[in-house]
């Protein structure tokens, strides 16, 4: 384009215009390769008859570009240079997570020359909109890009409506920073979830034929049990084991298929059992152990023993507990202070040495010892 299409401006914006987003206003644009340089990023040209400034925001075809050169002013148009947003990255301000789109090179070019000037391994240029938000960006703050930390060594702020960040890749910090979601110190400030899904009848269990079986299904969250989970259930094979959202399995055919049980929001938490479809008549026991998988030392816990036949709870049937360390060593580091029916008392020793260490509860079932179940439990220091 040259400046003898000014006059017909309106025109060419009205016939080849295309629709774009500047700062979130619906303007038309023409748009154009920037073909004169050969660049790592996309770099294109925009030329509108509305205002056009440095450090714009540009929407168009999908994607989120930055204007980055100096804008060309005339009666009739503003002409500029963008570059697309190849990343999205993430600050952290003392636990307040903000994301920015940004243009991120690993070389970047001479104004005076025009020639390709690459950056030390392992530095990046990181150019973002200069606003209220980016103000706040310090040295020394850190942030992740595709799972690797950076740290900020550099903050240009000469050009207006552009601030650029020189960056060099950092140490990681597993404890405090989310790799995964590329989130710099986000446990430092927040609790991190760990989430898991446990089916109370165990591995295996077995639905008569024509006849149905209510899994019972809890979720925790660091160990801490979720009221009303959403669980998404799924059947290997409907012609054999049915089950709807609500858990309740069916059996169809004399045959085995496997239920899975989904956290539907958390998706990879699951947890799966064997459904076996057998004749109606035949007893077939399990033991669902239910308390805290974690015990302070010198402190106390209940755990409850729930006893299902053909995965259906009964109340005829009586357990015995015993306690171990789970390594097998001695003495045990807790004891069994009350046992009342099917529930028991469990107080964790006062070592200290118990840190991190387990206990084993084991119940097993009076009318047929080969039916047990354990239950792991997690000490740790009162302090």
């Amino acid at each position: 384009m040259t400046r003898s299409l000014e006059p017909m401006i309106d025109f060419f914006l009205r016939e080849k215009g295309e629709l774009v987003h500047i700062n979130g206003v619906r303007q038309l644009g023409l748009i154009r390769d920037a073909t004169n340089n050969i660049q790592m990023t996309d770099e294109k040209i925009i030329r509108a008859a509305t205002p056009l400034h440095t450090g714009d925001i540009v929407d168009y075809r999908d994607e989120r570009y930055l204007i980055t050169s100096q804008v060309d002013r005339n009666e009739q148009s503003c002409r500029g240079r963008m570059k697309k947003c190849n990343q999205r990255v993430a600050l952290n301000w003392n636990g307040q997570v903000k994301w920015f789109d940004a243009v991120v090179e690993a070389r970047t070019f001479s104004t005076e020359t025009g020639k390709v000037i690459s950056m030390p391994e392992g530095n990046i240029l990181v150019s973002l909109q200069d606003n209220a938000d980016t103000r706040g960006i310090t040295l020394s703050q850190r942030f992740y890009m595709t799972h690797q930390p950076f740290k900020i060594v550099g903050i240009d702020r000469t050009m207006n409506g552009i601030i650029q960040l020189s960056c060099t890749l950092d140490s990681m910090n597993t404890a405090y920073d989310d790799v995964e979601h590329n989130i710099a110190d986000r446990w430092k400030y927040e609790i991190a979830h760990t989430y898991a899904l446990h089916i109370h009848q165990g591995t295996i269990a077995h639905v008569p034929i024509n006849g149905t079986l209510p899994l019972k299904v809890t979720a925790t969250d660091n160990g801490n049990e979720v009221a009303n989970p959403a669980i998404t259930y799924i059947s290997s094979d409907p012609n054999v084991v049915s089950v709807d959202q609500q858990g309740q399995v069916m059996g169809i055919a004399l045959e085995q298929a496997s239920i899975t049980a989904k956290l539907t929001y958390h998706p990879t938490i699951l947890s799966t059992i064997e459904m076996r479809v057998v004749e109606t008549g035949t007893h077939n026991y399990s033991i669902a152990i239910t308390g805290n998988s974690v015990l302070k030392t010198g402190q106390s816990a209940s755990y409850v023993s729930h006893i299902y036949d053909h995965g259906v709870e009964v109340f005829d049937q009586s357990v015995e507990w015993s306690l171990r360390n789970q390594d097998d060593s001695t003495p045990i580091m807790g004891s069994m202070t009350a046992s009342t029916g099917n529930s028991v008392t469990i107080k964790a020793g006062s070592s200290s040495g118990a840190n991190n260490k387990a206990l084993v509860l084991t119940a097993t079932l009076v009318s047929d010892p080969s039916i047990t179940a354990e239950k792991n439990i997690r000490l740790k220091n009162l302090f």
